[in-house]
């Protein structure tokens, strides 16, 4: 039973020793593993971040673009307002010449009417004379 006994408690801390392996071999390896998907996560943040910082970078230089294009486009509204009010103190002259240039016309129209009425008397008068 010597040998039995010898043999079995060889065995036995072999078995026990390969557990206590296969366990820190285990631990290890899970530790790894959360030290892995840690750094993965890291990198995804530091990505987002950079992706972040780049997208605030192109929509600051577009808000750059847009207020300059805001600021020519603000001459270019003064410029055409400026042009809006010559042309209505323009219409405003020709309404005023075409009220003037319809009494007028008027007058004419009058004038003619009358002149009409007097030729036709005087044509009258020559043709009672002619007769």
């Amino acid at each position: 039973m010597n040998v039995l006994q010898i043999f079995g408690i060889v065995f036995g801390a072999t078995g026990f020793w390969k557990l206590i392996e296969i366990l820190l071999q285990f631990r290890v390896q899970k530790r790894l593993k959360n030290a892995e998907i840690n750094n993965l996560n890291t990198q995804a943040n530091s990505l987002v971040v950079e992706n972040y910082k780049l997208w605030t970078e192109n929509m600051d230089q577009r808000i750059k673009e847009l207020e300059s294009k805001n600021v020519f486009m603000e001459g270019t509204i003064k410029e055409l307002e400026s042009k809006n009010l010559s042309m209505e103190v323009t219409i405003g002259l020709q309404r005023d010449r075409i009220i003037k240039l319809e009494s007028k016309n008027a007058e004419m129209n009058q004038t003619i009417t009358n002149q009409r009425e007097r030729i036709n008397e005087l044509e009258e008068e020559v043709l009672k004379y002619k007769n």
